[in-house]
């Protein structure tokens, strides 16, 4: 399965660990990560917040492993009337990418399928993904 990582669960994964450390990790090793120039600009401006700086290195890692494994499309010109309208990109990467959204953000993200995007919680991702 091709899957967009949103932004809160590399932020979780680089914090916690747990759950959302596994996301990643199964993501990477198991699955096709699909990101945007855009996507990758987002986890650099949230990486560089002084509110993550405990954790800034382990988030950069994470990133730099994404890029590197990734496959890297342009999002498509589409919109999908999400209440965050920065949330848009991630929709847009997963259409463009024929992939699936993980996100731990239920308030902006709040259907379950999005056109062909299907979204998971990063519990969700993880039962499938067994």
């Amino acid at each position: 399965m091709r899957v967009v990582i949103d932004c809160n669960v590399l932020v979780s994964a680089a914090r916690t660990g747990g759950v959302c450390g596994r996301v990643v990790v199964v993501a990477m090793r198991h699955h096709e990560v699909v990101l945007s120039k855009a996507i990758v600009d987002e986890y650099e401006l949230v990486a560089g917040r002084p509110a993550h700086v405990r954790y800034r290195d382990v988030l950069n890692v994470i990133v730099s492993a994404l890029q590197q494994t990734a496959l890297f499309v342009k999002p498509k010109d589409v919109a999908f009337g999400l209440r965050d309208p920065d949330d848009e990109v991630y929709l847009a990467t997963a259409t463009a990418g024929d992939a699936a959204l993980i996100t731990g953000n239920r308030r902006d993200f709040t259907e379950r399928r999005y056109g062909s995007v299907e979204v998971f919680s990063p519990r969700d991702f993880l039962e499938q993904a067994d």
